[in-house]
């Protein structure tokens, strides 16, 4: 067996988005090197976002999934937007696992609108789940990696937190937040031994691009149309290449990156 195919045993990670799609196959590529996985989602429909969010059956389906790796899983439905749920949400993962060693703030939503139009509700759901719920998961998981020095915290922001797109400013808003949010944690956290790195995706296949193409009348292919800032038109970025990425940032072979931004754009924010 090569070394590197349980190079996470004995590691604990929490996924948030992690019922499906970019969150999901993190969860799979980490446990399938041996770390033991929490999966988090919302479960249920956002009222301002136009497309679906995951479901009840897709986070125990998802917990299925990460267990026919032969390793603990377990899934938990709760907003990380809402603060006493963070807590409490932590505290049951740090209880069933006895200690958490990774963090990776994946839950996100977007939704399109000029800014003349939008609506504060719409900007409150956006920001509110990208930014602030990967606040309060780093604020509340911070203290105990901090007593036990040691953590790898991976932050997904987007290219859109690297560039402007139009009728996004919640949504650039937010991912470029998390930019910031990432490098300062970075500089706070790093004589307690703790990594804080970021991934910057840029179009994946997903529902999500279904929806939106769906909410702005899009009557050509959605991949191609939100993916035209892409160097690469012919290498279609999937969720496992954003999961590789993170696999990289949680792993020791990038022990001395932190505050770093990994771009898995097609080289779309290589453009300024």
């Amino acid at each position: 067996m090569n070394q590197r195919d349980k190079e996470f045993e004995g590691k604990n990670a929490l996924v948030t988005g992690g019922a499906r799609n970019i969150g999901l196959s993190i969860s799979k590529a980490l446990a399938a090197r041996g770390a033991s996985v929490a999966i988090v989602d919302i479960c249920r429909d956002l009222k301002t976002i136009p497309y679906s969010l995951s479901s009840p059956h897709d986070l125990d389906r998802g917990v299925e999934e990460l267990a026919a790796f032969g390793v603990k899983a377990m899934g938990l439905a709760f907003d990380v937007r809402v603060e006493s749920q963070v807590m409490s949400g932590i505290q049951r993962v740090i209880e069933e696992f006895g200690h958490l060693d990774i963090l990776v703030n994946n839950a996100g939503v977007v939704s399109l609108c000029p800014v003349v139009n939008l609506p504060e509700g719409s900007w409150d759901e956006v920001v509110d789940t990208c930014l602030k719920g990967t606040y309060l998961c780093c604020k509340h998981v911070l203290p105990h990696m901090i007593g036990r020095r040691y953590g790898k915290i991976v932050n997904i922001s987007s290219v859109a937190g690297q560039v402007g797109l139009g009728l996004a400013v919640h949504y650039c808003a937010a991912k470029h937040g998390v930019i910031g949010l990432t490098k300062a944690l970075a500089v706070e956290v790093a004589d307690h031994n703790i990594n804080v790195n970021a991934v910057c995706p840029g179009a994946v296949e997903s529902p999500m691009l279904s929806g939106l193409a769906h909410q702005i009348g899009l009557d050509k292919e959605p991949y191609e149309h939100f993916s035209e800032g892409h160097l690469f038109h012919d290498r279609r970025i999937t969720p496992q290449d954003i999961s590789c990425a993170v696999r990289w940032l949680v792993s020791e072979e990038s022990r001395c990156l932190t505050g770093a931004i990994l771009h898995v754009d097609a080289g779309w924010s290589a453009r300024g």
